[in-house]
């Protein structure tokens, strides 16, 4: 087996390793390679078999998801296990070395087998006929890389119609999604999607592996969802920065960071009119440190911001985490120094504490989230205080240009701003906000940072 740069045989590479038992990809000898084969050919030829009931029927969703043209998942399938087994094991077999040799599509090894969208996945769709290399009938793939884009699903985190692979600079952070993936899918052979718990989504996992990891080799992420079907194939790429890795793991060294995160797990946590989970909150949570591709949105500040704008539902005691959390994404993400907004944080605060305490409050939460709107009001601020002699500070025109701008870094600073004033206000004992009892019990940001809920087999190595 070859470790190739493409997502998809990356993705099923470390599969293979996980179900062979090998920590490196190149540990996959071929003696171990075929066990991995016939252990796929059994789940794909039971899959095709399946009744709609039961849990390998489910398994045949998925991969009808990946290779809607393949024979075990097309509608006129044979039913019959022998003639299933003799054509899953046509996908397989070695080299004959009769024809043309090529170059493999994906890791450059010589070989003589082409293939085509029926058994590739996110392969061309059904309305892309001519995207083959002209004069071929297939792309070229040696053995070790067909194998891995069928145990592909093994190493993805699956749902019925989609599947999700991880690409990271660090290997051992590839490795622990795949073997958790292979986990979850034994999981879904067994009893279906219906019988799972509410589990933690792909980005919850893969902050969760980070985490582990961040301390010795912080690395970049980046997460492909797609799907392969005959409707409407679709690829969806997001990721994280270095920064994220770093980020995390210091999150979970604070209390109040790690507390924080969790409160706002819990909030955007959702549920049906059945009470049964239909939102995971911690993967609500960790898709805010993911960026669509191309993209750098920093929406976590800009979440916390939002969740915290109604002062009624928000304690102070979660005010001062948010703030820390804010705050600790600032620093570590762009290096940037929080305490730089104090003197527009003072002003600010000065000036709503003056008095109607709500009113000038409320006035400066619509203004907050817009560079204009919020110039125009530190001008009637700075003019207001001056005419009755209160004292400021200095404003410094790079900060405010920072802090007024458009685009991402404008609205990381005017999100610390809004936790910078808020501290400023609890200091001044300014009477508004949440009117519920802010001596909570703090005992509860002891414990561990929720990434999701692990799996009923994952139990104590989430411990």
């Amino acid at each position: 087996m070859r470790l190739t740069e493409h997502p998809l045989q990356r993705s099923g590479a470390w599969a293979v390793a996980v179900l062979a038992g090998c920590d490196r990809v190149e540990d996959v000898t071929a003696e171990l390679l075929d066990g991995v084969v016939r252990r796929i050919m059994a789940d794909v030829v039971e899959a095709a078999i399946a009744r709609p009931d039961t849990g390998a029927y489910d398994w045949w969703k998925v991969l009808f998801a990946l290779y809607p043209n393949s024979k075990p998942t097309h509608a006129k399938r044979e039913k019959d296990r022998t003639v299933l087994s003799h054509e899953v094991a046509q996908l397989f077999l070695s080299d004959d070395g009769e024809g043309t040799a090529r170059a493999c599509t994906f890791c450059g090894r010589q070989c003589t087998v082409l293939w085509a969208k029926s058994t590739l996945p996110m392969f061309d769709s059904i309305r892309s006929l001519n995207t083959l290399p002209p004069g071929t009938a297939g792309w070229p793939v040696c053995r070790g890389c067909r194998v891995a884009l069928w145990a592909l699903p093994y190493g993805a985190w699956l749902t019925a119609g989609s599947a999700t692979v991880l690409m990271c600079d660090n290997p051992f952070v590839e490795r622990q999604f795949a073997a958790r993936n292979v986990r979850r899918s034994e999981q879904i052979r067994g009893a279906g999607f219906t019988s799972l718990p509410a589990m933690a989504g792909p980005e919850s996992v893969t902050l969760r592996v980070l985490r582990e990891h961040a301390a010795d080799a912080p690395a970049a992420t980046s997460l492909w969802m797609f799907k392969n079907d005959n409707q409407e194939p679709w690829l969806r790429v997001s990721g994280t920065r270095t920064g994220v890795a770093r980020f995390v793991h210091r999150m979970q060294a604070d209390p109040d960071c790690a507390q924080g995160w969790n409160e706002l797990c819990s909030n955007l946590a959702r549920r049906d009119r059945q009470g049964r989970a239909a939102v995971d909150g911690a993967t609500a949570a960790a898709r805010l440190l993911f960026d669509r591709e191309g993209e750098r949105s920093d929406r976590l500040p800009r979440e916390l911001r939002t969740q915290c704008g109604d002062w009624e539902k928000v304690s102070r005691l979660t005010r001062v985490r948010w703030r820390a959390l804010c705050r600790l994404y600032a620093e570590v993400m762009y290096d940037m120094d929080s305490d730089r907004l104090e003197p527009v944080a003072e002003l600010l605060a000065s000036w709503i504490a003056q008095e109607s305490h709500r009113g000038r409050f409320n006035d400066y939460c619509r203004a907050a989230g817009n560079g204009y709107q919020l110039h125009r009001l530190l001008m009637t601020t700075s003019a207001s205080l001056r005419l009755r002699g209160v004292p400021q500070k200095a404003l410094d025109a790079a900060t405010l240009s920072d802090l007024l701008a458009n685009g991402s870094r404008g609205w990381l600073d005017r999100a610390l701003l809004f936790f910078e004033v808020s501290a400023k206000l609890d200091a001044k004992k300014v009477p508004i906000g949440a009117k519920k009892d802010d001596n909570e019990d703090e005992s509860e940001a002891e414990g561990e940072i929720g990434f999701g809920r692990p799996s009923d087999d994952e139990g104590e190595e989430y411990a």
